[in-house]
């Protein structure tokens, strides 16, 4: 499950906003040309825009987004560079052509999206968080006027309402951003401004949907198909998408479909004729991985991570594609091949950039160079496979086995009833059956563990959503507060995440 939140969270990062324009024809076949990635058509489209419409700001800004998807999804500096000068470029002839166009919405508009693209490229490669944080500020501030001054410009709500979302996920240790950009985020107001540009947008549909329906992802144990069914649309339109067939097998693996999802993945593989083909493999790859090893077919997830492994950089997140094969490895009893992939991962960590999920697995990692895969491992790790693949009476019957054992008393510490009360819980969960749900993730709630601390405050999470689910709102309220009192543990900020996307989505 990390792996495929962090997956689509990086490719639904390769698109941009449709504008209306002068030069609609060569625009839209440009942006039509960058879904199937195919980005040196789209860039000829855009330079004929440019050439037969020099007034238009419209071919300047879409060609400055060529280097911007490159650099993103490549993190090469060369591609940073350069887009840091054309999107510079693009904001200059913004402000020339205002000279004689004053107020005028559209390149206002583009002039604030110039400034968003380099906040979003400047805080997802680590750069400035400063100048980040003032490109920011200038591109919601331009955007919000736009909007203010001319309501009926429904594609410039995609772009406001991106910002509202995402600031308001800002974690807490990031809040001193907030006194810098200068405005407050708002979750439900940028939803609702996603979905006023995906039903009345000109050029901005096609891309609201596809941010809508990231937004949309539910606590898995909702099995949510929503955002599934978004996605499926966008695979009908254009059924050689490397990236939407990337996305909606992602978004099939969240809600536990897992095998469904192959197809897609193969089919994505097979179109990567194009541009950012690397990229590409490196998240299908992993997708592929995770359908294998949640299948409990441990050699072909090896064989799919390991490809996965071949186009990462030192910018990625990997640690959990490594520590993944290890176990693997070690569940198909090689010792020793498993040490190689544990040693391997990495621990220079950037706050500002690095997942807390890498973080996590470089502990893990850690843990099985010192203590081999025990039954306990295996125990759980076949259950909580067949959870995820939506085989909830299979996944019953095995932690059931397990609690009825004789085995169940050798696991007697803290840590290791943590971990199997969680895995219960959350297979009851799953299957509907609050009661027993809530009686294991007390269980785990009252233990004190040494190394998986960070499973307390998120069984009071898991808690929190039950009783909210049960009305009651009271025992709901304290669940959740007491997730605060507890400090530095492992996912902290995705707890954060996770709750304000539940209280404001229920």
């Amino acid at each position: 499950m990390f792996l495929k939140s962090s997956v689509l969270l990086f490719l639904i990062f390769l698109f941009s906003s449709k504008i209306y324009s002068q030069s609609d024809e060569l625009i839209y076949s440009g942006l039509d040309k960058i879904y199937e990635l195919k980005f040196d058509e789209a860039k000829s489209y855009f330079t004929q825009a440019k050439q037969q419409y020099p007034n238009d700001i419209k071919g300047f800004f879409y060609e400055s987004l060529i280097p911007f998807y490159s650099a993103l999804s490549t993190k090469d500096e060369r591609y940073y560079d350069e887009f840091i000068n054309v999107s510079a470029d693009v904001i200059k002839k913004c402000d020339e052509l205002l000279r004689n166009k004053k107020n005028d919405p559209e390149l206002l508009f583009y002039k604030g999206q110039s400034h968003s693209y380099r906040s979003l490229l400047m805080l997802s490669l680590n750069r400035s968080l400063l100048r980040a944080a003032s490109n920011g500020n200038d591109g919601y501030r331009l955007l919000a006027n736009v909007v203010k001054n001319n309501p009926d410009y429904y594609d410039a709500y995609m772009g406001l309402g991106l910002y509202k979302i995402a600031i308001g996920f800002v974690p807490g240790k990031f809040q001193w951003l907030l006194s810098i950009i200068g405005f407050n985020g708002n979750i439900k107001e940028g939803i609702n401004d996603l979905k006023t540009a995906m039903n009345k947008g000109k050029f901005s549909r096609t891309d609201a949907k596809i941010f809508l329906a990231f937004f949309s992802i539910r606590e898995p144990e909702l099995k949510d198909d929503g955002t599934v069914r978004m996605l499926k649309t966008l695979v009908d339109e254009k059924p050689d998408s490397p990236v939407f067939l990337t996305l909606y097998a992602g978004a099939l693996q969240l809600i536990g479909r897992f095998a469904e999802s192959v197809p897609y993945i193969e089919r994505a593989l097979n179109n990567n004729r194009f541009s950012l083909q690397d990229e590409v493999k490196k998240g299908a790859y992993v997708l592929l991985g995770n359908a294998y090893y949640r299948a409990n077919d441990f050699q072909d997830a090896i064989n799919s991570f390991e490809e996965h492994l071949k186009y990462v950089n030192d910018e990625d997140r990997y640690n959990i594609s490594l520590f993944t094969i290890g176990l693997c490895y070690e569940l198909l009893g090689n010792r020793q091949r498993a040490l190689s992939y544990y040693s391997r991962v990495r621990d220079d960590f950037v706050d500002e950039r690095d997942g807390e999920f890498d973080k996590l697995f470089y502990r893990y990692a850690k843990q099985k160079i010192k203590d081999p895969v025990n039954s306990l491992d295996s125990i759980l790790i076949v259950g909580m496979n067949m959870r995820e693949n939506s085989k909830l009476e299979a996944a019953i019957i095995h932690f059931e086995k397990l609690l009825a054992s004789e085995m169940i008393m050798k696991f007697n510490s803290d840590d290791e009833r943590a971990r199997i009360y969680t895995e219960v819980a959350a297979t009851y969960n799953f299957a509907g059956n609050e009661s027993m749900a809530i009686d294991y993730y007390t269980r785990v709630s009252h233990l004190n563990p040494k190394q998986e601390t960070w499973l307390v405050p998120y069984a009071y999470f898991e808690l929190g959503k039950i009783y909210d689910r049960r009305g009651e709102f009271q025992r709901s309220r304290e669940m959740f507060d007491r997730t605060k009192s507890f400090k530095d543990f492992d996912l902290s900020q995705g707890l954060e995440m996770r709750i304000l996307n539940y209280r404001e989505n229920r």
